[in-house]
């Protein structure tokens, strides 16, 4: 899983360096790309045919409901057809979600690194979290370079094998934040106001989930289970709104896949 981040983070930097100092750009353009993608996928993951047919067949029924509405035995027969072919048509539209979600996931991964967590702003505080395999011991510390202030002794949380601490950004960075424990050293990047799009991975994490929705660094090593830094949720103006990337994104990749069906001649 690591190459495949590692190959994946370097591609969508490639992607939005043109949008540096304009990341709701970025967004809405990878967005758009997740949409033609899918739009891509679905068309052939599915059987187009039988999609196309079972849309014929809702659209005839309805009519059919609308022209013979004083038939009962019409109505009630046009009912259950339109129902039967509902599900037919679901049937074949979910199939290509198989293969839909995989690279959905991984899009969605990479935007969730650049726009989910935002850097701290200088003079701002965060919790910096460890948990560990077992409870930590009395020596384990947290220690930062220059322009980052760690500014409470470790809070050991022996029943949850956790250690926290509080750190404060002092000057704009990504800085690399050290974790001793049993004589090991454990690393964890930390980034403050920085501007644009920035890379700002929250939790590093054993797991191939955890290294699947964040794939911004490598887990810790053996002994440490995660580390997360608890950053501010990052806010962007899109079209002069305030929302969640997440809220974009979906928006934006249908609307886009909904307008190029028909160059692409795709059944949706």
């Amino acid at each position: 899983m690591t190459l495949v981040n590692l190959i994946l983070t370097r591609l969508f930097d490639g992607l939005l360096w043109p949008f540096g100092r304009w990341p709701a750009g970025g967004l809405v353009f990878v967005s758009a790309l997740a949409g033609v993608v899918m739009l891509v996928i679905f068309k052939f993951a599915s059987n187009q045919k039988k999609i196309r047919r079972s849309r014929d067949l809702i659209n005839a029924h309805l009519l059919a409901m609308r022209l013979f509405r004083d038939e009962p035995a019409v109505l009630l027969a046009s009912q259950r057809a339109v129902l039967k072919a509902n599900l037919s048509y679901l049937r074949y539209a979910l199939v290509p979600l198989v293969f839909i979600l995989p690279p959905v996931v991984l899009i969605m991964a990479q935007l969730e690194l650049r726009y989910g967590a935002a850097p701290l702003a200088l003079g701002e505080t965060a919790v910096v979290k460890a948990v560990f395999d077992g409870p930590p011991d009395e020596g384990v510390t947290l220690t930062a370079p220059p322009g980052v202030a760690v500014e409470t002794p470790a809070l050991r949380i022996p029943f949850r094998n956790e250690a926290d601490w509080r750190v404060k950004a002092v000057t704009p960075g990504r800085y690399t934040l050290r974790l001793t424990a049993r004589g090991k050293t454990y690393v964890k990047e930390f980034v403050a106001a920085t501007p644009g799009i920035s890379r700002v991975n929250a939790k590093a994490a054993h797991g191939f989930f955890s290294q699947l929705l964040h794939p911004g660094e490598s887990a810790p090593g053996d002994g440490v289970k995660e580390i997360t830094v608890l950053y501010p949720r990052r806010e962007d103006k899109v079209f002069g709104v305030t929302v969640s990337w997440l809220v974009t994104f979906f928006i934006v990749s249908l609307v886009a896949a909904f307008a190029l069906k028909g160059v692409l001649r795709t059944e949706v």
